[in-house]
């Protein structure tokens, strides 16, 4: 051990100072992937508004010093160019409430740009990427242990759940953190150490504690990458084979419910994707344009396929929502980004390639870019692989310091403007989400003039346009409420928001629009009995009998997921009324 850490600090030594800089600033980025993940905007995206000015700086600094410059490559200019095109899909077709996309997508620019220009002031190894990815993973390993001694998970039903409010994308952390240090002890010294063991140990047991099948997915095939010299003849290939089936199949029946809801969801989403093709249906239309296409499925008879669709929050599939938001187009652009970034890790470091393979693989079946964490990560291998790509070379001659210090005043000034910018709208962002928490739950008319006040800011916040519509319903402020309630039916599936809609036409006395929005309700989750129920009370509080003996049936009839005492209540009460034809009191 003494030998072990005397070579280290030989390597500290060694390291120049402005290599030093930038390794600080490096770790400054990538130690926010483990701050805890909210909901909505959360004071991580403050302080990296207020890293990424600091990390341009530093890096036009050191460039003018050495006399670089950066130089264009094929990545960057399909960074800009996605930009460009979901903004302006952003911008020019606000349908869909999108401002958090916007935020975090123009973050991610900024601290691509950033990085780019402090990747080139001093050229870094891909290893030191890999060393500083395997130290935060063990720190979140470490934050999953903490949470398994001391029983404060951040879900109520999982032991562990590291930074993450859940164990799936914790998982995908871990599944990172075996994979980089797997290759990079295959690669630096060929045999397994005690150590590396140990921490592989540990990671693995945390990795079978969440119990995700995609984490388990991604590091089994980049371990079979790693290793498959090691793999001789067919009988081997064919047992490896053989071995493989085994575990997907035993990974399905593991928890067979929820891949059957994972592949109707994708079912599902391919199906929009079908719909706008080519351009998509815009940003931010993922949720409705599945609750549209979920509505259809049930309106042509395919009931029964979708008895395991849920209220959803992600999309399950990365790469499948940014083809029903964008559209073709949208996937040639991530598609490209992909590819050229692989090639290039590829190349310069294959460590970070295996780690940046098990992402990928991983977001095929669960939502990790969608995450902060996974988005700041994906963005400093995009920029190292960008950087690599694109030589910076010095500039000789009278005026070439005056020079370079134009070409870089201006894109500095404008990443530290545009930082600053959206750190105000953060800011008001997570000001209006406190606001919200502290008159969430209360339905008093007093508070009716801070829910509008908050509006401008949580119209893409599902649970703010719910409360808001209940609160002005209560006032019997219909057409407001229903308003509110198809803002949220944009942003969400959730069918509350159309049975909400039928309840203020049913006490407005439209009962024709009170029936498709409990029939909507009910075609988008047909695993639903509530807005059969709604529809059965319609017609019997209307007295149309033969309407009402026909949602009766159909109460009775349904087969629920999960029995409760509410469920058999509105049974009861349907029973009543195919056999009294009535509700008895």
């Amino acid at each position: 051990m003494k030998k072990y850490i005397q070579k280290i600090m030989r390597t500290l030594m060694a390291i120049r100072p402005m290599a030093w800089i930038v390794l600080v600033c490096m770790v400054a980025v990538l130690s926010l992937s483990i701050f805890p993940v909210e909901t909505g905007c959360s004071a991580i995206e403050e302080y990296l508004c207020l890293v990424i000015p600091s990390i341009t700086v530093i890096g036009v600094i050191i460039c003018i010093k050495q006399g670089s410059i950066v130089k264009f490559s094929m990545i960057d200019g399909i960074v800009f160019g996605w930009y460009l095109y979901s903004m302006g899909r952003f911008w020019f077709e606000p349908i869909y409430p999108a401002f958090g996309f916007a935020i975090r997508t123009t973050l991610m620019l900024l601290i691509y740009t950033s990085l780019r220009v402090l990747f080139s002031s001093v050229r870094i190894k891909g290893d030191a990427i890999v060393i500083m990815l395997i130290f935060f993973a063990v720190i979140e390993m470490s934050i999953g242990y903490y949470q398994l001694l001391y029983g404060i998970s951040r879900h109520p039903l999982y032991p562990v759940t590291g930074s993450f409010l859940n164990p799936g994308p914790y998982s995908a952390y871990i599944a990172l953190g075996m994979v980089l240090l797997l290759s990079m002890n295959k690669q630096r010294i060929g045999i397994m150490e005690n150590r590396v063991a140990f921490l592989l140990v540990l990671l693995g047991m945390q990795l079978v504690l969440t119990m995700s099948r995609a984490a388990f997915l991604a590091v089994g095939i980049c371990m079979l990458m790693q290793y498959n010299s090691k793999i001789r003849g067919w009988r081997q290939w064919l047992m490896l084979v053989g071995i493989a089936l085994a575990a997907v199949c035993g990974l399905y029946l593991l928890k067979s419910g929820s891949a059957d809801g994972r592949g109707i969801i994708n079912y599902i989403g391919i199906r929009c994707f079908a719909v706008n093709h080519w351009t998509g249906s815009g940003i931010g239309s993922f949720f409705h344009r599945f609750a549209e296409e979920t509505a259809w499925l049930s309106r042509n008879s395919h009931t029964e396929n979708l008895m395991k669709v849920d209220v959803i929050d992600y999309a399950f599939n990365d790469l499948m929502r940014v083809g029903v938001e964008q559209g073709a187009l949208g996937l040639i652009f991530a598609t490209a980004l992909i590819s050229v970034v692989m090639v290039r890790l590829w190349k310069n470091c294959r460590t970070l390639f295996l780690g940046a393979l098990s992402l990928l693989i991983f977001s095929l079946f669960s939502y990790p870019f969608e995450l902060l964490p996974y988005q700041i990560i994906a963005t400093v291998m995009a920029a190292f692989a960008g950087t690599s790509l694109s030589l910076h070379y010095a500039v000789n001659g009278k005026h070439s310091g005056f020079c370079m210090a134009l070409r870089f005043v201006i894109p500095m000034v404008l990443i530290g403007t545009l930082s600053l910018c959206c750190r105000a709208f953060i800011k008001e962002r997570i000001d209006a989400e406190k606001g919200y928490g502290l008159i969430s739950g209360f339905d008093d008319k007093a508070f009716t003039k801070d829910y509008f006040a908050l509006m401008p800011y949580l119209l893409d916040n599902k649970r703010f346009l719910f409360d808001f519509a209940k609160l002005l319903s209560k006032q019997k402020r219909y057409n407001d409420s229903n308003d509110m309630l198809r803002n949220g039916a944009r942003i969400s599936n959730d069918p509350m928001f159309l049975v909400l809609q039928g309840n203020n036409y049913r006490d407005m006395g439209a009962v024709e629009e009170a029936e498709k929005a409990y029939l909507k309700a009910w075609q988008t989750m047909p695993n639903r009995i509530y807005p059969l129920y709604r529809l059965m009370m319609l017609y019997h509080d209307a007295g149309n009998r033969s309407k009402a003996l026909k949602y009766a049936k159909k109460v009775v009839a349904f087969k629920e997921k999960i029995p409760s005492p509410a469920v058999r209540d509105m049974k009861r009460e349907a029973q009543e009324i195919i056999k009294f034809g009535k509700i008895r009191i």
